[in-house]
């Protein structure tokens, strides 16, 4: 066991990651993520690491494992918040954000994502997108479908002006497309839909993207 990574190292393992998480394989991201974790047990990046793809995988397991997975994310998150003055902004907001994803709080995320934007607008952006995006879908699937609507409009303002130009990631597209379904706007939905699924290499079939599939089809 190493005390701290090299700066070559942590490059690869970011690399090698991003080769799984960018197309939502958890599952296959995690075998890299624990043997950096048992290589580097102390190391801030390295945990936060884990940390993610723990609580990322655990969104396609059954109820009680993603439960006591999450619950796992969440402990080895918590301590990180109180230690990460001297990480980089883009760190300190990946692991805020995955704090308040893993613990499913959407509201201190959207707040999160507010005060956010005096350090990185687009970041800030991100977050308050996905927070009104979930914020929005749990509204419509308690029956309160006016106020989906309200938090839908909020969802998409702040998707457009993150834009997607340059995007690789499948996951905030996937949620644009919920967001737009939840206003009504299904066709570009679909759009979206289908651009989420060609970057993430899987059909719109996916069981990932099936509540939002099913919010284009019924809304």
């Amino acid at each position: 066991m190493k005390a701290r990574p090299t700066s070559a190292w942590l490059k690869e393992f970011k690399s090698t990651l991003s080769d799984f998480t960018d197309r939502g394989d958890y599952a296959g991201a995690m075998p890299h993520a624990k043997s950096a974790l048992k290589t580097y047990p102390s190391d801030f990046f390295v945990r936060f690491s884990y940390a993610k793809i723990l609580g990322d995988w655990a969104d396609e397991l059954p109820p009680a494992k993603k439960k006591k997975l999450k619950r796992e994310s969440i402990q080895i998150l918590k301590p990180l918040l109180r230690a990460m003055s001297s990480q980089p902004v883009d760190v300190r907001f990946r692991v805020s954000l995955n704090y308040y994803y893993q613990s499913e709080d959407w509201a201190g995320m959207y707040a999160f994502g507010r005060r956010f934007v005096r350090h990185s607008r687009r970041d800030a952006l991100y977050a308050q997108g996905l927070a009104a995006t979930s914020i929005a879908f749990d509204l419509h699937s308690a029956g309160q479908k006016t106020r989906a609507v309200a938090w839908a409009r909020k969802a998409n303002a702040a998707w457009e002006k993150y834009g997607f130009k340059k995007e690789t990631y499948y996951f905030p597209i996937y949620n644009y497309a919920k967001s737009l379904a939840l206003e009504g706007r299904t066709r570009e939905a679909m759009v979206a839909l289908k651009t989420a699924a060609k970057l993430g290499r899987r059909p719109v079939t996916d069981w990932e993207f099936a509540d939002a599939l099913k919010l284009i089809e019924t809304t």
